[in-house]
């Protein structure tokens, strides 16, 4: 069968869902709840009843629809319940570029290998996963030498591990900490995320975890949604008072203790900036590279505005 487009309001959201959660590459910022909270406006690519989906996730400016990644959302493209062949992904790529002149978006990890068509410009990103599949134990010896070192410096300051569901406080510490750095996330993209949130606390799959001193002051935060293969690290906050202590440090290692063994992968959301970079590295994780795309197929006039 070949692959067709569906409308928004045509969408079989039940077999949608159905297909990510099976999906052999399923990620959970590509379920229809998470779309419509956060970008509102999606299509679809479907092939075969459902067997293998793409999100079109769209904005309107000038008169033109293009495709977008919306904030909070790391990776998007093609979802399949079982292995496809490239020549399908490739057709769904090339039906989403023959309908959109321009699109800046990422396709997950499991279509860093493909071909793509000519004119699209194309960026690996890094994106850090530790499967927490064994023991504490054993994933605490495969941790760096630095990161063990300032793990047992921070026994002294007993320290303590909290569990939140303080969506709000969490949400609102994340933008008074980091405003200049998410200048493009907009008070609609946080209310969107603010929804999600509360959709999976009462699902019991939202995951807010603290470290404060003796005292009781917050140090760092971290906030992981959860699904039924990953924990996604989303927001992760750490407080002057808390870079101090290496307070992140033991937020990430007691994390990393609570769900050793549970045959999830923790699921760190990159990064490409290198100081994130260097902290993840010592948790010893995997690289999952992801891909950023762009095409720019506007009229010559109009992609004076669009580059």
């Amino acid at each position: 069968m070949p692959v067709e487009f569906v409308p928004y309001d045509q969408v079989d959201r039940q077999q949608w869902d159905d297909c990510i959660v099976h999906a052999t590459n399923g990620l959970i910022y590509a379920r229809a709840f998470y779309l419509d909270e956060i970008a509102g406006n999606w299509d679809a690519l479907v092939l075969d009843d459902y067997h293998a989906v793409m999100p079109l996730v769209r904005r309107k400016k000038w008169g033109i629809e293009y495709l977008y990644q919306p904030s909070f959302v790391q990776q998007l493209g093609v979802f399949y319940k079982e292995n496809i062949d490239p020549g399908t992904l490739e057709c769904f790529m090339e039906m989403a570029f023959e309908r959109f002149s321009y699109a800046d978006i990422t396709i997950n990890y499991a279509m860093a290998d493909l071909f793509l068509p000519a004119g699209v410009t194309v960026e690996e990103r890094t994106n850090f996963i530790l499967p927490l599949m064994l023991p504490y134990e054993q994933l605490y010896r495969q941790y760096h030498p630095n990161f063990t070192k300032s793990l047992r410096r921070l026994q002294k300051l007993e320290l303590r591990y909290a569990s939140s569901d303080d969506i709000e406080n969490t949400i609102s510490l994340y933008e008074s900490l980091y405003a200049e750095k998410i200048e493009s996330v907009t008070g609609k993209d946080i209310t969107g995320f603010k929804n999600i949130c509360k959709l999976l606390l009462a699902a019991n799959n939202l995951v807010i975890r603290e470290a404060r001193s003796t005292t009781d002051e917050l140090l760092a935060v971290a906030l992981l949604l959860k699904d039924e293969k990953r924990l996604y690290n989303i927001i992760s906050c750490i407080t002057a008072a808390g870079k101090k202590t290496e307070a992140n440090y033991f937020l990430y290692d007691k994390i990393i203790e609570e769900f050793a063994g549970s045959g999830l992968i923790l699921d760190l959301e990159g990064s490409d900036i290198k100081g994130v970079a260097d902290f993840y590295k010592k948790f010893n994780p995997l690289n999952q590279p992801y891909l950023h795309l762009k095409q720019n197929d506007l009229h010559p006039v109009l992609k004076l505005f669009k580059k």
